[in-house]
């Protein structure tokens, strides 16, 4: 069993940002990737830093922009991953991540979980206490009620905590807890009141205080990689009591709340400014170099490269303009692309579309097959990156360097998924063939007509309406947004579809929508094919490939794949990490042999200036440790490009030597 222990927590955090749609970040996420986080530690075992030189200058302050108002701190209902960094600083959870993304003790000082990874049970570091918007100590420890406390707060549907859904079918009875409530609140009779069920909390959820510094989860079911969870923003700790006394005012201004994090909020000017100060009570606070952390407020019309140039704030992102603007100036010294982020895009396709032409030729496989050899993913990413599109192109549903067995055997290195992962499916030969084979598939004696197919009038209003005849060639229905980006893309994906597959099979039709798109299309249903970035929120494949089953149904497809949902659930009750990873890389094949999904691209790849030093903070892709400022070196000068590969190269050295190791 101690064997199977150690495989399984391989798979815990090792990684190299919700919804269907991505709640991770797109760019700017540190580069790392994980390696074996132990089932109980005391966070010994990681290499000293070594970015720091003798002869460089650094500065304690870390300097950035906001651009619209902010309005609330509630830990528990940001309004997206911008505020993360923010909540990431302040608060601190059970767990965070070194350098290289390792889960390592925080408000816990130790864990162990029992024999199937059911029940975790987290020691937390006794004497901590919460401080107040000035840095003073208050009356109160961070204990295990704390941790309680703060998942009974996110578990009652008035507070509208952010993503809850991440962990409501996680935590043993949190799910029916949740909607007992909603239920009494929208009037339907649950043979209880709302004040039994909010009485029931403690015996009916899994989340439960031992003693004041003894924590204990019981989950649904078998959960190795729960340590991901508990690096989530719905695990942190909130003091009851406090709670109770500023009530819904909580996180509204730096009065109302408390901080047991590196730093508190010490200024809060809604359009002026936003600063937080070192927390000198802070548990590990010889690991935080900087003393404040500066946000002030612009104009969108204020230029953020201008500010960095001047030295105004610590990083800035590049637009392709700005990008061009500073070539063969000595600022392109110091310009250098982001790594790739566990975020991916892929197209998928609506079975149950209004385009009767559409809902037919979708359930023929190689006519999906043409279309997913069609699309040629350089191209595409090339709108974004045109000096290297082939780099930011991925071609497996899940990202690799992310998640590694014991042996550091990357997952998408099982089976046949490496192949997908070296290899581009762009194949117009192929893609024309398996049209042609579609076709006679689809097509009635005379190679026109649709087989089963009413000609009518489809209404996909506001983004189109048009008339179908039952004949070739066969309508689309490219649903896209209507920034210059998507339209662009649009319209590459129309000629691509067009051209290589032929106008008299393929008619491609754009509608774009012209406010919300989720609203638009996805709410109605107005979209043949599409695309969307899909986020990865812990390191284990069931992230997202469990989220891809009939029932789940990411996408929106509405596609009904017994036999992947069949794959997934025998993977996903495997608890050897070989075994596991084996099963689901299986799970996945089947998806894009079958090509029901077509991966295209990562999420990352914009251009940047910094002065922060690459890894020398918190790394990894998941949870809020990669937000945080600890062990931040910022310099007086900017990070040059060679500088920045020196610092990745001797980073992927070193990660190379604790996989080895």
């Amino acid at each position: 069993m101690k064997k199977i222990l150690a495989l399984l927590l391989a798979l815990v955090m090792l990684v190299g940002t919700l919804a269907g749609c991505t709640g991770e970040p797109q760019s700017g996420d540190p580069a790392g990737s994980q390696t074996q986080a132990p089932t109980t530690t005391d966070g010994s075992g990681a290499p000293e830093p070594t970015q720091d030189q003798p002869d460089t200058a650094y500065v304690d302050a870390y300097k950035s922009t906001f651009s619209e108002s902010i309005t609330s701190m509630n830990p528990y209902c940001t309004g997206g991953t911008s505020e993360y960094i923010f909540i990431a600083n302040i608060i601190e959870g059970l767990v965070e991540t070194d350098k290289y993304g390792r889960s390592v003790p925080c408000m816990a000082e130790s864990w162990e979980a029992n024999e199937d990874f059911s029940v975790w049970t987290f020691h937390l570091r006794p004497d901590v206490y919460w401080v107040d918007c000035n840095g003073e100590t208050t009356e109160y420890k961070v204990t295990a009620d704390d941790f309680v406390a703060g998942m009974r707060y996110i578990a009652e549907p008035n507070h509208s905590a952010s993503s809850l859904s991440t962990i409501r079918g996680i935590i043993a009875g949190l799910e029916d807890y949740y909607y007992n409530l909603v239920d009494i609140d929208d009037g339907k009779d649950i043979g209880k009141t709302r004040e039994e069920v909010l009485a029931s909390f403690d015996e009916t959820v899994g989340v439960k205080a031992l003693d004041e510094y003894t924590l204990e989860y019981t989950l649904t079911g078998p959960c190795p990689y729960f340590l991901s969870y508990a690096q989530l923003d719905l695990t942190l700790p909130v003091e009851q009591a406090f709670l109770d006394e500023v009530g819904e005012d909580y996180g509204l201004s730096r009065e109302k709340l408390l901080y047991n994090g590196g730093y508190y909020i010490s200024a809060w000017d809604l359009d002026k400014q936003f600063v937080m100060t070192k927390n000198e009570h802070y548990w590990d606070v010889d690991s935080l170099t900087l003393n404040t952390l500066q946000w002030e407020f612009i104009s969108d019309s204020i230029s953020k490269l201008e500010m960095f140039q001047r030295g105004n704030v610590t990083a800035v992102s590049l637009g392709s303009e700005e990008v061009a603007s500073i070539r063969g100036g000595d600022w392109e010294d110091y310009v250098y692309l982001s790594e790739k982020t566990v975020t991916t895009y892929w197209y998928c396709y609506n079975f149950a579309s209004k385009n009767p032409e559409l809902a037919s030729a979708v359930q023929n496989e190689n006519f999906r097959k043409a279309i997913f050899t069609a699309i040629d993913a350089v191209t595409l990413s090339a709108i974004w990156e045109p000096n290297d599109p082939a780099f930011f192109c991925r071609y497996t549903l899940l990202p690799e360097n992310c998640m590694f067995d014991d042996e550091g055997k990357d997952y998408i290195d099982y089976g046949r998924l490496k192949e997908y992962k070296e290899t581009d499916p762009f194949n117009t030969e192929k893609a024309l063939e398996y049209m042609k084979a579609a076709v006679a598939e689809l097509c009635e004696a005379d190679g026109v007509t649709l087989k089963g197919v009413t000609p009518g009038k489809v209404d996909m209003l506001p983004i189109t309406e048009f008339d179908v005849d039952g004949k070739l060639p066969i309508d689309i229905v490219y649903a896209s947004g209507s920034s210059d980006t998507e339209m662009k893309k649009a319209t590459l994906v129309k000629n691509m579809l067009e051209t290589y597959l032929g106008k008299e099979y393929i008619n491609v039709i754009l509608g774009y929508s012209s406010n919300s798109f989720s609203a638009e299309v996805l709410d109605l249903g107005n979209w043949d094919i599409c695309d969307d970035s899909y986020g990865f929120r812990y390191a284990d494949p069931s992230a997202n490939l469990n989220r891809c089953t009939s029932d789940y149904d990411i996408c929106g497809s509405s596609y009904d794949i017994p036999e992947y949902d069949a794959m997934v659930a025998a993977a996903d009750a495997t608890y050897d990490i070989g075994a596991r990873y084996a099963a689901y890389a299986e799970a996945e094949l089947y998806l894009l042999d079958h090509a029901y999904i077509k991966p295209y691209m990562s999420g990352g790849g914009s251009y940047n200036m910094t002065r922060l030093v690459p890894y020398s903070t918190p790394g990894g892709y998941f949870g809020l440790g990669r937000y945080k400022m600890k062990g931040a070196l910022i310099q007086e000068t900017p990070v040059t490009s060679e500088q920045h590969t020196q610092l990745k190269e001797q980073y992927d050295a070193e990660k190379a030597a604790l996989a080895n190791g």
